[in-house]
């Protein structure tokens, strides 16, 4: 399978404190914070840095609106910044509006591997 891509789900699983095969070495955190309409939004982004090169910024963009949901909405997306030595990456970047659309992801991927 030489040349094939790897998912950005391992690297994920591996940022979420899951198994695989990544191994994190560094991590680089920014933390912003800004007024909008009602409410205060927080953006916190860390960018992690695996064993083999490779760069993924997981950014989390909340607000202190009052909700009553059990997802209430946030704004998680992970970016690959540097291939280093990985063949490629897919995809490069993932959007999610709410924690548990993500949780659902990393659980998809995380059965589809087994």
């Amino acid at each position: 399978m030489a040349g094939a891509s790897e998912p950005l789900a391992g690297y994920a699983r591996a940022i979420m404190g899951g198994a695989g095969a990544e191994r994190i070495v560094g991590r680089e955190d920014r933390q912003d914070s800004w007024r909008e309409a009602d409410c205060e939004v927080t953006l916190r982004e860390r960018v992690y840095r695996f064993d083999n090169g490779v760069a993924i910024r997981r950014s989390i963009e909340v607000d202190d609106y009052p909700s009553e949901l059990a997802c209430a909405e946030s704004w998680i997306t992970y970016e690959v910044l540097e291939l280093g030595s990985s063949p490629g990456i897919e995809p490069m970047s993932k959007s999610f509006d709410n924690g548990c659309r993500e949780a659902f992801w990393l659980r998809y991927h995380s059965d589809a591997a087994i």
